[in-house]
């Protein structure tokens, strides 16, 4: 009997999986990109049928085709809903997101520093996500919490945060015992990857990794399909490379760190000591443009820093895409050129024509949906199969 509920739980996983990377898709088309039996495809689809998860669409006829018209199987976007929070902003965000990943609710949260403060902003931003939106409670199936630091996501343990000043804080369990709804812990560019994956531009990828451009650099990587957190949840922070050895001192403590030179804040407060009258980067990048000296130095000084980083990246770790995540709005300009030559001109021939460098602008509630999709995740590819 567990042998067959564990052979049954991994089909409807495989099954999943192939209907949120290339769906909707016939019961043939899942058996051709599954590699399991038709019959198999059938059983496992009328078990997700069964449950609501998956529905039935019609494809329209085409009075040129014979033969009966083909059934697509679709994820059921009303099936459950999820919410996500990213709590380590200088604006907290919440957010509502359908089966698909789609926002269909958003609440700014009441900016809040303790952990007591923060569950409590939560709590009201569920209560008034669901009212705006009419959909009853027992339809939120997850929550998920992304946020910069070191994270257990096991335990559902922030570590240390830096932005927050946390330390040891079981948010999760505090947040699932003030709301009894599933919750779940992430880093916040984990949770990026993960939503990119899921429903967003990497869903055909099975390596790659994400660097997202914000106040801070951060990273993350799926290797052959999974994300890949390392020994202790650390991976992917390239955003304390070392650059320059005698660099800037980082909050980290240590010198010439990538965060320095590449994260917006860096480049503000450059631009800032050079007198330039900016408070977004796409304002250096407009001077810039206009052939201001010292904005030119800025954005290549922090193109090359995270050229060189992403570099050895590719070269470690040989993804298939580089999906940079611009949360700052900069746009395509002198950055992102110095960005890409400086990767090109620093690894090997080799990597030049099988590793794809994607620039995406991305809203702000990135991070929301990110941790949303940490709680998608957990129900499609873990609860919803057992």
């Amino acid at each position: 009997m567990e042998r067959k509920m564990s052979r049954s739980s991994t089909s409807r996983t495989v099954v999943l999986k192939a209907l949120l990377e290339s769906g909707p898709l016939s019961r043939s088309a899942v058996a051709d990109a599954t590699g399991l039996s038709r019959s198999l495809i059938s059983e496992v689809s009328q078990e997700l049928l069964d449950i609501g998860l998956l529905l039935e669409m019609p494809v329209p006829h085409d009075p040129q085709r014979r033969g009966r018209p083909s059934i697509l199987l679709s994820i059921k976007s009303s099936h459950a809903y999820f919410v996500g929070a990213s709590i380590s902003e200088a604006e907290p965000l919440m957010v509502l997101t359908d089966m698909h990943g789609r926002v269909v609710g958003e609440h700014t949260m009441t900016p809040a520093e303790s952990p007591p403060e923060v569950v409590d902003s939560m709590r009201r931003g569920l209560t008034s996500l669901l009212r705006s939106r009419a959909i009853p409670r027992e339809q939120v199936l997850g929550i998920g919490i992304a946020m910069s630091g070191f994270i257990d996501h096991r335990a559902g343990i922030c570590l240390h945060s830096a932005a927050l000043n946390w330390h040891d804080v079981p948010i999760a369990e505090m947040v699932h015992a003030s709301t009894r709804i599933a919750t779940y812990l992430e880093n916040d560019a984990n949770a990026v990857a993960t939503a990119e994956k899921l429903f967003g531009c990497a869903r055909e990828f099975d390596d790659f990794s994400i660097v997202t451009i914000g106040r801070q650099i951060g990273c993350a990587h799926y290797m052959q399909g999974e994300l890949q957190r390392g020994h202790a949840g650390g991976a992917g922070e390239i955003g304390h490379i070392t650059v320059e050895f005698e660099g800037p001192r980082c909050r980290c403590g240590k010198p010439g760190c990538l965060d320095m030179f590449a994260a917006s804040t860096a480049m503000i407060e450059a631009a800032k000591a050079d007198h330039l009258p900016v408070t977004r980067v796409r304002e250096i990048e407009a001077l810039a443009a206009n052939g201001n000296a010292s904005a030119i130095a800025i954005l290549r000084s922090a193109g090359n820093a995270l050229g060189f980083a992403v570099a050895s990246l590719i070269q470690i770790n040989n993804p298939e895409l580089i999906l940079f995540e611009d949360m700052e709005g900069i746009g395509s300009g002198l950055f992102s050129t110095t960005v890409r030559q400086a990767i090109e001109n620093n690894i090997l021939p080799r990597f030049l024509s099988s590793t794809r460098l994607l620039f995406h602008q991305v809203e702000r509630n990135v991070l929301a949906r990110g941790a949303a999709s940490i709680a998608a995740h957990q129900y499609l590819l873990e609860r919803a199969v057992s």
